[in-house]
């Protein structure tokens, strides 16, 4: 989808001018909440917040802010070993910024003029569910499941008992602060423990605690659906307006950019 490579194409850049123009800092002044500096250049804490890698849970966020932070050092070790070499004025070098600097440009006023096509009403939805309602055909068991994620054994195993008792508010609490993502499973698309899980005999609505990297999960079953049933419309109703949105921005983009054309000298020389 062309939204998709655009989006691609932003993270690109970003990485790109990493330690560059957005969180690359020389100045006289020392800044304030400094998490990591190279000589004179700082990394803020305000300019990594701006990097928009960084979700998950509050472990994995720290892990991976700390790799970002080395990554830095990294990348700014070699960018001012290379600076005092004059790479900079390397005509290769010069020619790559320049389409980077257009790139990125030319993405900003996509976004300008294109930013408000991604989005799409009820009644649009509705009408796009019943007319492709054989796209959300069941073809085979599938799940829709709660994953929750716990730092600790000891937390899961109380998650799973309050989850037994089936205290409501208790239940609520745990959902606010631990659900990480709701999916749908096909015991084609999962690893064994899974599969034997949720796909051999009677599956439990609540799963026992399973740890898994640096985390314990626990899963719940909220609703099964059998095969040749059909997704209701109030499980894909975003994915469709996410849908529609994306169809309707390369519409649009592809009258904008046949407006540009139009109207400039535009020559392909082979």
């Amino acid at each position: 989808m062309m939204y998709k490579s655009i989006h691609c194409i932003k993270n690109r850049l970003f990485w790109v001018l990493f330690s560059g123009l957005l969180i690359f800092s020389c100045s006289e002044k020392e800044p304030s909440h400094i998490l990591a500096r190279v000589n004179n250049s700082y990394l803020t804490e305000e300019n990594l917040n701006l990097i928009p890698t960084m979700t998950g849970t509050e472990s994995s966020m720290e892990t991976e802010k700390k790799k970002l932070i080395e990554s830095w050092v990294t990348t700014e070790l070699l960018y001012q070993e290379g600076m005092k070499r004059k790479l900079d004025k390397n005509p290769e070098v010069k020619n790559q910024l320049l389409q980077y600097q257009k790139q990125l440009i030319a993405n900003l006023y996509l976004q300008l003029e294109l930013g408000n096509q991604l989005s799409a009403d009820d009644e649009e939805i509705n009408e796009y569910y019943f007319q492709n309602r054989e796209q959300f055909r069941v073809a085979e068991l599938t799940h829709k499941v709660n994953v929750y994620t716990f730092e600790t054994e000891d937390a899961a195993q109380n998650a799973y008992r309050t989850f037994l008792r089936n205290n409501p508010g208790a239940v609520q609490e745990l959902k606010q602060n631990h659900l990480t993502i709701t999916r749908f499973v096909k015991e084609n698309t999962v690893t064994p423990y899974i599969r034997n899980l949720f796909f051999s005999g009677q599956p439990p609505k609540i799963s026992e605690p399973f740890f898994h990297k640096d985390a314990f999960f626990l899963f719940e079953i909220v609703e099964t659906f059998p095969p040749d049933s059909y997704l209701p419309i109030s499980e894909v109703r975003e994915d469709i307006r996410q849908e529609i949105g994306i169809m309707k921005y390369n519409q649009a983009y592809n009258a904008l950019i046949h407006k540009l054309r139009k109207k400039s000298h535009v020559e392909v020389l082979q």
